[in-house]
């Protein structure tokens, strides 16, 4: 009979060794706190069985009572690596450091007693007692083993109270892995009481220890209940943001979530999605097509909704096909976003036209792709849109480019295009048999009605550019539209102006300009003049500096057809710039010749006010070239101060308070008005001989003359009269008063080298 026990315990070590090892080799042992508590519960439970199998074979007395005490002390190992093993598996009570370190202590003394017992017998001794006809070496307690009774039997309560309350306080899904420990760990603890406490001869409770390991590695590890999984599989796909629809091997519909349902079956026949899916695949085998993904658009409820659906398959470890599944991800408020993001950036905010830059674009795919068709370009302005901002407000001139972006989207083809380029300019692209300028008529009286009252008549000007080159860049399109426009801009009658041959010429004349300037200011083409500004006597302290364009190869060009242009498009700067420093050079060469009384009057334009710091540039010349600020004589006109004039007077009064010399250019020639005189702190006032011409008016304007030279020495100002060209004003204007006069009587503009020659 024992020898029945002995090999039933040598077979619980043996089943918890396989455990130990099945679970070493199988899974993740390092940085596993709750691996590493099975193996060392395990591996205790081996060590314990096989000691009490020795306890109670052996013949020998000591050997049976260090087999014992090998068991006892066992038994408080197990509880303590059980008790670890709960708090890792449960997470319960797991952040408290200080029981572990309590209950480890106790056992290491308690050992140490019962490893001691052989000596002392405090705790228990052995006597044979007779199973059948074979005996075995039994033990009897003494006064200390009931210290280490009540210490096991505190490790089982915390043990027992750790599952328990883990198991009520699970899920129902969850409460078998708890439950299922905490009845086998139960079962052993009654089994070991009935032998501590009613002198059963053998603990056959170490005999569930074999069941006990194979409940703790498959609950621990293994276990997973199939209605949880389901449950969470279900509860996820039903809660995922897309429609999910999987097919077995044949086609079958297996699963589908609500999403799914209520897009292709709200009735809940599967049988529609399975057919919806024998179209989509279209007689081909599943298995033959591949991994895909497509964008759909699906009405929901009489809603369109966008979706990126994936087809994906399923296979076996073997890589045998088991299925497939669709997916369908609503992406509609991301298309939503997108398309408004696009339309933002392609259309005016304000009108819903196409801006400037996508209506290049839209311009040159309709002429690439309608090569059939012949096509003009109407670009329209509205004469002094400044003016209606001012007179009627913002909001009422945003009203007016809403009315006229509507009116020309009612009239459009489908093979137009129109845009806002901007402010008030639109541009439209249209088929020329649709084009008739009593479509455009209608169209510009309807918005001028808009906003016509008896103070303000609004003006609709239209420039229209035929296209004979498809090839051309679309804003060369648009400039001659624009420069149709320019060319009755100060016409009463007309409104509608053609782009023709000699706009063309005008324009690429002007483009060649442009094109040729920065070379030609780089090479040196651009030559300065000079022409006197004499006494009454005849002496000359002053002249004035006049650009030339000395052309290789159509030689001098006249200024009047490039400074207008360089006017307007902003690159007088760079000439004028260029100009100043030739005069500052000249005056410093002047000076070492010894003729410091001479000075030079330089042109300053409006736009050199926005491109440069005029003061820091200026300032800087006569410093590098170390000439007196008062020879280098600055003329302005009465245009410098059309826009920010408070601005450009204080340059002007930093400039003559270092110590330059100020002129009013062509006072006189246009509408200048006293008003500049008292504002701009001028030095020299010069005058245009328009006033003395020789007509019934002259001796009207001979009194102006001489009205306005009082005047000006009355402010301590001089006088230049420009413009003589005869005997008889000379005469005359030797007795106004005037400091200097100028004009072709005395000299042209001249070369340097020449005017060097004369007067110096």
């Amino acid at each position: 009979m024992i020898k029945f026990y002995v090999l039933t315990f040598m077979l619980t070590a043996f089943i918890m060794l396989v455990c130990t090892v099945y679970i070493s080799t199988k899974h993740a042992i390092r940085q596993n706190k709750l691996n590493i508590s099975i193996i060392q519960l395990l591996s205790v439970g081996i060590i314990t069985c096989l000691a009490y199998s020795h306890a109670i074979s052996v013949p020998n007395e000591l050997a049976a009572e260090w087999g014992y005490a090998l068991y006892f002390a066992g038994i408080d190992w197990i509880l303590i690596t059980f008790l670890f093993y709960a708090r890792q598996y449960t997470r319960v009570w797991l952040e408290n450091y200080a029981a572990p370190l309590i209950t480890t202590s106790i056992a290491v003394l308690d050992n140490i007693s019962l490893f001691f017992n052989y000596k002392w017998h405090h705790a228990y001794y052995l006597e044979k007692r007779y199973l059948g006809d074979e005996w075995f070496y039994d033990f009897k307690i003494h006064d200390y083993y009931v210290v280490h009774l009540v210490f096991c039997y505190i490790l089982v309560i915390l043990i027992l109270l750790i599952l328990t309350k883990k198991t009520v306080a699970t899920s129902g899904f969850h409460r078998n892995r708890y439950l299922s420990i905490l009845i086998m760990f139960t079962g052993i603890i009654l089994l070991n009481i009935l032998y501590v406490f009613f002198d059963y001869p053998v603990d056959v409770s170490i005999c569930l220890y074999a069941i006990a390991s194979i409940f703790v590695g498959y609950y621990t590890l293994l276990y997973n209940p199939k209605t949880f999984v389901e449950y969470m599989l279900s509860t996820i796909t039903e809660r995922m943001e897309c429609a999910l629809i999987s097919f077995d091997e044949n086609d079958f519909c297996i699963y589908s979530n609500q999403l799914a349902n209520r897009m292709f079956c709200p009735s809940g026949d599967k049988k529609l999605l399975e057919q919806r899916f024998k179209m989509w695949r279209a007689g081909k085998e599943t298995n033959s097509i591949s991994n895909t993904s497509w964008n759909d658009v699906y009405n929901l409820n009489g809603d369109e909704y966008r979706f990126d659906v994936h087809f994906n398959k399923i296979y076996d470890k073997k890589g045998y096909y088991c299925g497939c599944y669709l997916s369908f991800y609503d992406v509609t408020g991301d298309f939503i976003a997108y398309e408004e993001e696009k339309y933002r950036s392609s259309h005016d905010s304000l009108t819903g036209a196409l801006n400037r830059e996508s209506f290049y674009e839209e311009v040159q795919r309709l002429l690439e792709e309608n090569s059939e068709i012949e096509y003009v370009m109407v670009c329209s302005n509205i004469k002094g849109f400044k003016l209606i901002n001012d007179m009627f407000g913002v909001e009422e001139a945003d009203r007016l480019l809403i009315r006229a972006a509507d009116l020309i989207r009612e009239k459009l083809t489908p093979s137009a295009a129109f845009a806002r380029l901007e402010a008030d300019r639109f541009a439209v692209l249209m088929p020329k048999n649709h084009y008739s300028e009593e479509l455009f008529m209608t169209g510009m009286n309807q918005v001028s009605n808009f906003l016509n009252n008896a103070q303000y008549r609004m003006v609709i000007l239209l420039g229209v550019y035929d296209i004979y080159d498809r090839h051309a860049p679309v804003v060369s399109m648009c400039d001659g539209a624009f420069l149709a426009i320019d060319s009755i801009k100060d016409s009463f009658k007309n409104t509608i102006a053609y782009y023709g041959d000699m706009l063309r010429h005008e324009y690429m004349s002007e483009q060649k300009i442009i094109g040729e300037f920065e070379d030609a200011l780089q090479m040196g083409q651009f030559a300065m003049f000079l022409q006197p500004v004499v006494t009454t006597d005849g002496r000359m302290t002053i002249c004035e500096a006049l650009v030339r364009w000395i052309h290789p190869e159509r030689g001098i060009i006249a200024p009047a057809s490039f400074i207008p242009l360089l006017e307007r498009t902003g690159y007088i700067y760079k000439l004028d710039l260029y100009m100043w420093e030739q005069a500052a050079k000249r005056l410093a060469y002047w000076s070492s010749l010894g003729h410091d009384e001479l000075s030079i009057s330089v042109n300053i334009s409006v736009k050199d006010f926005y491109y440069m710091d005029i003061y820091e540039t200026l300032v800087s010349l006569v410093e590098k070239y170390n000439i007196e600020p008062d020879r280098l004589k600055l003329e302005i006109t009465e245009t410098v101060f059309m826009t920010e004039k408070e601005r450009q007077i204080d340059i002007i009064s930093s400039l003559k308070e270092y110590g330059f010399l100020v002129e009013i250019d062509d006072f006189g020639s246009g509408y200048s008005s006293l008003n500049m005189l008292k504002e701009v702190p001028a030095d020299i006032l010069k005058m245009d001989m328009a006033f003395l011409t020789m007509d019934k008016n002259a001796p009207r304007g001979r009194k102006i003359v001489n009205t306005i030279i009082t005047l000006a020495k009355a402010l301590g100002m001089m006088v230049i009269i420009e413009g003589v060209e005869t005997e008889d004003q000379l005469n005359y204007l030797k007795g106004t008063g005037a400091d200097y006069l100028q004009g072709y009587y005395f000299n042209k503009p001249l070369p340097v080298r020449k005017f060097e020659e004369i007067y110096l």
